[in-house]
């Protein structure tokens, strides 16, 4: 995947992370239930998407960010696009009706796609019994004039397609447990496809069923990017790697692993990848895949009388990772080309919201698993 994609998209997950100003007042009561009967969702992702944001109570991060520190320096930042402009809406609809959402829709998955634009998505939804008609209400009242909805057949399914302001439309595709909503009529056809026939569909892909293998808590948030979690590890587009967003009042955490194709051989060309890195030591910056280097770069921070925040970074990570990066965010931002290789793009294309953070990262290779961990701490 081209690296301007990739960024793209990890603009888009990041946004989403720290989007305050959205405030979905309708989502205050959802909590999963009676998940025997809920469809799965990535049966109606096309496979050909280039990364996925899943999350089982988007509310819940809406809620925790205002109480975090960090809050009010990140809070300026909107959810571009087709998420905010639905969420949104059924934010302002449903606090003028008092009209509440089913717990069933509090599962929300995105899916992106080539170019890459706020544009190329898809938001699909799980539905309550009166959760479609609350959507349909929503979308008709931001309906300009008297329009109606055209109804449209694609594979003898229907597709809705709502008028909006500024000569665009927005398609929607929906049947008992689901909704689905593109500005894009040709992407909701990929979804039929997806849903029609099974091999058209994310969740047939043998690579992202592993990812989708390991459990999840509750309140979670994942980005899935159909690329390794560092540039430098391999151009591989049938990798997939997930990053599981934490936060705490002062730290925001992005863990997870990268899947790959059981027959690729990855993990023995990224070890020897690792090889080659160079080890980097200068002012807020540390760089090294050495296991004898970055031992005494975390002893050196530890012995330090000087514990600033940055040795405290430094001193805290793992002795047993074959990779380590720590940088104060500010330097990042104003070389961002310098750390292509070593940072997922997402970071790079929004260095200076980050400013005030210090960024510590590691990669481990066990026994053919490759994890890695990104720590954001805020300094002030």
């Amino acid at each position: 995947m081209r690296l301007r994609t990739v960024a793209k998209l990890g603009m888009v997950l990041s946004v989403v992370l720290f989007c305050t100003a959205v405030g979905f007042y309708g989502f205050a009561k959802l909590s999963l239930t009676d998940k025997s009967r809920e469809i799965n969702l990535f049966s109606l992702v096309p496979a050909d998407c280039i990364g996925v944001l899943e999350s089982d109570n988007i509310n819940y991060f809406l809620n925790e960010f205002p109480q975090l520190n960090y809050s009010e320096e990140l809070g300026n930042f909107q959810f571009p696009g087709l998420f905010n402009y639905v969420l949104g809406g059924l934010n302002e609809y449903t606090t003028n009706t008092a009209h509440g959402l089913s717990s069933k829709m509090s599962r929300v998955v995105v899916s992106f796609h080539s170019p890459g634009t706020p544009r190329d998505q898809v938001v699909y939804f799980r539905m309550g019994a009166d959760d479609k008609e609350t959507l349909g209400d929503m979308l008709l009242e931001r309906t300009p004039g008297s329009f109606s909805p055209k109804k449209e057949k694609y594979r003898g399914k229907n597709i809705a397609v709502y008028p909006l302001g500024n000569n665009d439309f927005l398609a929607v595709y929906s049947e008992a447990g689901f909704y689905v909503v593109s500005y894009q009529k040709s992407l909701i056809e990929k979804v039929i496809d997806a849903r029609e026939d099974e091999e058209k569909a994310l969740s047939n892909d043998p690579v992202f069923a592993k990812a989708m293998q390991k459990k999840k808590t509750h309140n979670f948030l994942t980005l899935y990017g159909r690329t390794p979690s560092m540039p430098f590890l391999q151009d591989n587009s049938s990798c997939w790697s997930e990053f599981d967003f934490h936060m705490n009042s002062d730290v925001v955490y992005l863990t997870g692993d990268t899947f790959m194709p059981d027959s690729c051989g990855c993990v023995n060309q990224m070890a020897e990848k690792l090889k080659n890195i160079p080890d980097i030591r200068e002012d807020s910056l540390i760089i090294s895949a050495d296991k004898d280097s970055m031992v005494d770069y975390m002893e050196e921070a530890y012995e330090r009388n000087s514990r600033t925040l940055f040795n405290e970074c430094v001193a805290n990570l793992s002795r047993d990772a074959a990779f380590m990066l720590v940088a104060d965010m500010n330097k990042i931002s104003r070389n961002p080309e310098r750390f292509e290789p070593y940072l997922p793009a997402f970071l790079l294309e929004n260095a200076p919201l980050f400013h005030s953070f210090i960024l510590s990262t590691q990669l481990s290779v066990v026994n053919d698993r490759l994890s890695h961990i990104m720590v954001l701490t805020y300094k002030d």
